[in-house]
């Protein structure tokens, strides 16, 4: 078996941690340049099959409420309070907010001194 402190292989011995074999050091190397080929070559994942492009015309509670500058606690109150209206969702997002209501709601809400 090969050891690091074997004469023959003295410019492995620098990079080669201690009591590690140089079969399994090269392993190693082998495997951090095929990993550093996959990052290099690695496309960036989409959220979703909707073109960035095309802005969303409604939003979710949190999405909603970031847009409003509002905490989504905020937002459900006022849904609550009947001053935001809302589209009945599914699933995971029982509320979703039109863009031109949350504008509507900013609008009426703006004052002049």
């Amino acid at each position: 078996m090969e050891r690091t402190n074997n004469n023959a292989h003295e410019s492995w011995q620098r990079g080669v941690p201690n009591g590690m074999l140089i079969s399994t050091y090269r392993a190693y190397l082998a495997d951090l340049e095929f990993l550093r080929e996959q990052q290099e070559n690695r496309e960036p994942l989409r959220k979703s099959n909707r073109k960035a492009s095309v802005a969303p015309r409604v939003l979710k509670t949190n999405d909603a409420a970031a847009y409003l500058c509002i905490s989504p606690w905020k937002l459900r109150n006022l849904v609550q309070s009947g001053e935001i209206s809302y589209i009945s969702g599914e699933g995971t997002s029982p509320w979703l907010f039109d863009k031109p209501d949350l504008d509507r709601w900013i609008e009426s809400r703006k004052q002049k001194l």
